[in-house]
């Protein structure tokens, strides 16, 4: 139907220009197309690339083992099926660490829906990122809270 409207419509554009005017009218209407489409396609890429403003806590033993917290990115993983499910944390080591941090995925109503675990290692003076991987099922949105511990 859209495509049949389509066709009417450029035939109305055809019959109302005349020959020299024709290429001109496409060429506008190609242009403004190009326009929309590039419009569209600069919010779509603005909204991917949006991050959940996650809520972390970490408890205070790591805290005086000297890790402490940067940026946090919660993303999806590609098994996901789009499920925000993937805990990036920047994180900064004032003194040498070496141990396995728990990181735990709470709903809006505190119950717990996920919980992964991870070997981490960094010397003083040491950043970097670290990616935890929750269950595909995980859907961690904005009004969830992470632990870390």
């Amino acid at each position: 139907m859209a495509l049949r409207s389509l066709i009417i419509f450029l035939g109305i554009l055809f019959c109302a220009c005349t020959p020299g005017k024709i290429k001109e009218n496409i060429n506008k209407t190609g242009d403004a197309a190009g326009q929309a489409i590039g419009e569209f396609t600069s919010g779509v890429t603005t909204g991917v690339k949006k991050v959940i403003d996650a809520h972390v806590t970490m408890n205070d033993n790591l805290k005086n083992q000297g890790v402490t917290l940067g940026k946090v990115i919660v993303t999806e993983d590609s098994a996901s099926a789009g499920n925000e499910n993937v805990l990036i944390i920047y994180m900064i080591f004032n003194k040498d660490f070496k141990g396995t941090i728990t990181a735990k995925a709470f709903d809006n109503k505190n119950l717990e829906m996920g919980r992964t675990k991870l070997d981490i290692e960094g010397k003083k003076d040491d950043a970097r990122y670290f990616e935890f991987h929750f269950d595909r099922r995980t859907d961690i949105d904005k009004d969830s809270q992470l632990t870390i511990e």
